[in-house]
């Protein structure tokens, strides 16, 4: 298979950076702008010729570095998991893999740090009063990992007392407990949706009535 070769046909100097004019032997002719950076790391010249691999490095290497810079743009308006990183990435025209690639540099790097944003919508979720199920939910919502979600809510709230605050629940929004059937059933679907299984709502019924 015959190799392709690139020659810098003339290197313009702008405001941001630089740009490369470029020509392939095949005939194809592109711009590719460089961040001073990059400029000084590519060590290219005018008239210089590389070769296909070179180029495809050089190449990685410059969408790598756009992408990661775009990703501190992002990161600078406010907190991103990598998954929302990744989506915003991708809505600026970069691939998914190399999005994929950014997001798990960032977080290598402690620019993202899940467990600290988990951390952090837990503590509200707690003071909104939802229950384990409806947390762990929220958070696979906010596109955390299912399995990272899991372990990290198992420990995070491991001494967190459901059944007070669902009796809490109980106290502002249904006392007295309804005493239809049908009222009282509508009220357990509702502690359901808060995220209370059947036996911390059981539990708060009683913390509810003992405490009346």
């Amino acid at each position: 298979m015959e190799k392709i070769y690139y020659k810098i046909e003339k290197i313009k100097k702008t405001p941001q950076g630089f740009i490369f004019y470029i020509t392939s032997s095949l005939g194809t002719s592109f711009e590719m702008p460089v961040s001073p950076d990059q400029f000084e790391r590519f060590e290219l010249e005018q008239g210089e010729v590389i070769d296909d691999e070179h180029f495809l490095r050089i190449r990685e290497e410059h969408l790598f570095d756009n992408a990661r810079r775009h990703a501190f743009s992002i990161l600078s308006y406010g907190e991103n998991n990598k998954k929302m990183l990744v989506t915003k990435l991708q809505k600026q025209g970069f691939s998914r893999e190399l999005s994929e690639n950014v997001a798990l540099y960032m977080e290598h790097r402690g620019y993202i740090d899940e467990k600290k944003q988990m951390g952090l919508l837990i503590d509200t979720y707690l003071k909104k009063r939802f229950g384990r199920i409806k947390i762990v939910e929220e958070l696979i919502l906010k596109g955390y990992r299912r399995d990272e979600v899991s372990e990290y809510a198992k420990e995070a709230l491991k001494d967190v007392d459901f059944a007070s605050n669902c009796a809490w629940i109980i106290e502002q929004k249904y006392n007295p407990l309804p005493k239809d059937p049908d009222e009282f059933k509508k009220m357990i679907a509702a502690l359901m949706r808060y995220g209370y299984n059947i036996n911390d709502i059981k539990a708060g019924i009683r913390q509810f009535q003992e405490a009346e």
